[in-house]
């Protein structure tokens, strides 16, 4: 496996692979550890109009909310069930330095956690009009209320990677949403299968997402797991919901019942494919069709 025009896959996923069916996977972004590659994986870059008999694969990864083919790609990656090879978003590869200490103990001044430094009008108007029903704690640089974007490591020392290097609100923000009863977690767009790191961070960090997005979220997530905001009328109906469970432990422990049952059910599945499993299930699928020697389309 080569690549061309990668945006956001780590190097982390770099290394050969045991898969199965006896196939042997070398996933690298080095043309010299990969001479004669069976396919190239683009992701931010069109792939080739053309390929011959001989020449390699053209994979293309999308995972944005807008995603489409480009129509020259032999394997299409993308976040829907349908695509050629899913990926979710509930694995860990692609930002393992982070700090996932997760707090034993969950503020009751501020219920919510809110991280948000891409500022949409759209999002920012849910955010702000629900927000204001709930004592909350709102990071990053939309609507913050923390006295800065950077306030996340000074509030809470104990998520420090001590890597002596200059900290990122991303190092900590695992960490930092697990001191907080509930996480909201909008999606950028609202479509079907598209479940973004907003929802799997929380649920990773011990807290239940409050969460605006997928109609289809329960095909992702573990049962009753999430207070889903679809089922109310009202910001102010859900606003009330809230502080009900969370004055109410028995309640708010019915939230988190799954994590005694580990990864079952459509969490498992999203688990399995996520983009820590891409590498063998790529290269199962490259093998299948051929590899290089596939015939040309």
């Amino acid at each position: 496996m080569d690549e061309c025009g990668w945006t956001w896959i780590p190097d982390a996923l770099d290394g050969v692979y045991t898969c199965r069916c006896e196939v042997s996977c070398v996933w690298s972004k080095s043309a010299a550890a990969v001479d004669r590659p069976d396919a190239l994986l683009f992701e931010g870059a069109t792939p080739p109009p053309q390929r011959m008999k001989g020449l390699p694969l053209r994979v293309y990864l999308d995972l944005e909310a807008a995603r489409k083919p480009t129509g020259f790609e032999d394997i299409f990656i993308g976040y829907h069930a349908k695509d050629d090879v899913q990926v979710t978003y509930a694995g860990k590869s692609f930002h393992t330095s982070r700090s996932y200490h997760v707090s034993t103990e969950k503020r009751n001044d501020a219920l919510i956690y809110w991280s948000s430094s891409r500022c949409l009008p759209h999002r920012d108007k849910v955010a702000k009009d629900f927000l204001s029903l709930v004592p909350h704690h709102s990071f990053g640089k939309c609507l913050n209320n923390v006295d800065g974007p950077d306030m996340a490591l000074s509030m809470y020392p104990v998520c420090s990677t001590n890597d002596n290097g200059k900290p990122h609100w991303w190092d900590h923000l695992h960490c930092a949403m697990s001191h907080y009863k509930f996480v909201l977690a909008i999606e950028n767009t609202k479509t079907e299968s598209y479940v973004t790191e907003k929802l799997f961070y929380a649920l990773e960090a011990g807290s239940v997402p409050i969460y605006f997005g997928a109609p289809n979220v329960w095909d992702f997530i573990p049962p009753n797991s999430i207070i889903d905001a679809s089922k109310f009328s009202s910001l102010r109906e859900l606003a009330s919901y809230v502080k009900a469970v969370a004055n109410d432990p028995v309640a708010y422990a019915e939230y988190h019942a799954w994590r005694r049952c580990g990864t079952l059910g459509n969490f498992g599945r999203s688990r399995e494919m996520s983009l820590d499993t891409l590498p063998c299930r790529l290269c199962e699928l490259v093998s299948k069709r051929g590899g290089r020697n596939a015939d040309a389309l």
